[in-house]
């Protein structure tokens, strides 16, 4: 799908059922057979012949398998290796911890273990304590550095609300490898979406002429001919305001105004109400009708079910929540996304929101921005309340309650929102398959007549300046 345009709304055929020869091949990770097979089945004179919708079901299946066999490239004896040039006394059985323990996601493929490119940073940076624990029993972990949440807490409870202003730079262009001067490009780049948390928002500058949608996935975008070296640059200003909830089940009503109703629905592939996540949701809730009750179950069980780990792109799943709930791991959407799913199943309203958690200077420490993603649920009287399933299970697993509760209604100013659904179509739309078809934090890019992928493209995004407002 890199040079064949993309119908967005294909993403759903994601739901449709594999033939038997095909997921045979998928679960046992050979995925050159599934190309090949999938070749064979769309072949003419081929029993069954495939109506157009099964045809479109198999060309998505070749994109998955051959995203897939390239992006899981690490053998697990090259990834002991890898681990041994930070940790020497790093072993086979530690490697085989961190799986079992949830921490790292993996696949079989051709009989043997293989990782995620990216696995061995992605590793060390989300869970460096417990490395250090593995390799050496006697290592004290410092505390987590949660003080900047403790203080907007304090701060909130005591003024009702915390805002910050920001000023971020954001860049993207092709890599060495992939630049083809003299051709022409189109570049989405992430805009602050119009919230109620966000105010002031303003496009300061843009390298190239540009275009600031207002779509649920807001970007600003440019298409021009191509020059060597060349990136498609912007630096924006905005205000994010969080604001305090002090939640009591007692004041909490099923009134559901109509303008929520439709986050009660499913959204094929992903927000799909499984057999098993219908039964789940009935056993969580049962025996309260009280909506902020049924949201409070949910949330439990996601923090303290769901192991923070990286894993693989978006669009290389089948169905997120259900790996989510199936195998007790996922980074910040995947959680976010089980927690939407399951209060939509229980009658609670949900929906997406995400882009960049902002992490302020602090104490000689250079800011940064990062991609995060969460959850907002409806509850009557207070509306639209925030929810950070993976702030939340971080909290609850370091022993700190307060946090633990904070982030199941509450969130913190340290945010830079860019997305206000999940699985929308940007505006533009782009040809080719996206980088991310579900969300945008990063930037899209594309030539006339291919898409790059995440190995194809430099980009960054840079915090300029922070001022707390109050």
């Amino acid at each position: 799908m890199k040079h064949t345009p993309f119908n967005y709304d294909d993403l759903a055929l994601l739901t449709v059922e594999l033939p038997d020869s095909l997921k045979n091949l998928r679960y046992s990770g050979r995925f050159s057979h599934v190309i090949c097979e999938i070749d064979r089945l769309l072949a003419d004179h081929t029993h069954p012949h495939y109506d157009p919708i099964m045809v479109k079901r198999l060309e998505l299946e070749r994109f998955l398998a051959t995203e897939l066999a390239h992006d899981y490239s690490v053998p697990f004896e090259d990834m002991v290796e890898n681990f041994r040039e930070k940790y020497p006394n790093f072993t086979e059985c530690n490697l085989i911890d961190l799986v079992n323990s949830g921490h790292a996601d993996f696949m079989v493929k051709n009989d043997g273990i293989y990782f995620e490119n990216a696995a061995y940073s992605n590793l060390r940076e989300c869970c460096g304590n417990y490395l250090n624990k593995l390799v050496n029993p006697d290592f004290v972990p410092s505390p987590c550095p949660s003080e900047e949440q403790h203080d907007n807490m304090r701060h909130m409870r005591e003024h009702g609300s915390h805002s910050w202003r920001y000023k971020i730079r954001e860049w993207m262009q092709p890599d060495e490898e992939h630049e083809r001067p003299g051709e022409h490009v189109r570049i989405w780049l992430p805009f602050p979406a119009i919230t109620p948390e966000q105010s002031g928002i303003q496009l300061l500058a843009a390298s190239h002429q540009a275009y600031i949608s207002d779509a649920p996935i807001r970007t600003v975008y440019s298409e021009f001919k191509y020059n060597t070296n060349e990136k498609f640059e912007i630096t924006l200003e905005f205000t994010n305001t969080a604001t305090y909830h002090d939640l009591k089940e007692a004041e909490a009503t099923g009134e559901l105004p109509p303008e929520v109703l439709p986050y009660l629905t499913e959204v094929e592939p992903h927000i799909v109400f499984t057999p098993y996540l219908k039964k789940l949701a009935v056993y969580l809730t049962s025996g309260t009708q009280n909506p902020l009750a049924k949201a409070r179950r949910i949330y439990d069980y996601v923090t303290s079910h769901v192991r923070y780990s990286y894993t693989r792109e978006y669009r290389l799943f089948d169905n997120i929540p259900m790996y989510a709930a199936v195998n007790g791991r996922g980074d910040c959407g995947v959680q976010a996304l089980l927690f939407i799913t399951l209060c939509r199943i229980a009658g609670v309203p949900a929906r997406w929101q995400s882009g960049n958690a902002v992490h302020p200077p602090r104490d000689g420490s250079y800011g940064r921005v990062g991609s995060h993603d969460w959850a907002q649920f409806y509850i009557a009287p207070y509306g639209w309340l925030p929810c950070d399933p993976s702030y939340g299970g971080g909290a609850k697993r370091r022993g700190d309650d307060e946090a633990w509760n904070w982030f199941f209604g509450n969130l913190d100013p340290y945010r830079y929102i860019c997305c206000t659904e999940f699985q929308r179509q940007l505006d533009p739309p782009k040809t080719y398959m996206r980088l991310d078809p579900y969300d945008n934090q990063s930037g899209e890019i594309e030539y006339t007549d291919e898409a790059l992928s995440f190995a194809d493209v430099n980009c960054s995004k840079k915090l300029l300046e922070a001022e707390q407002l109050g």
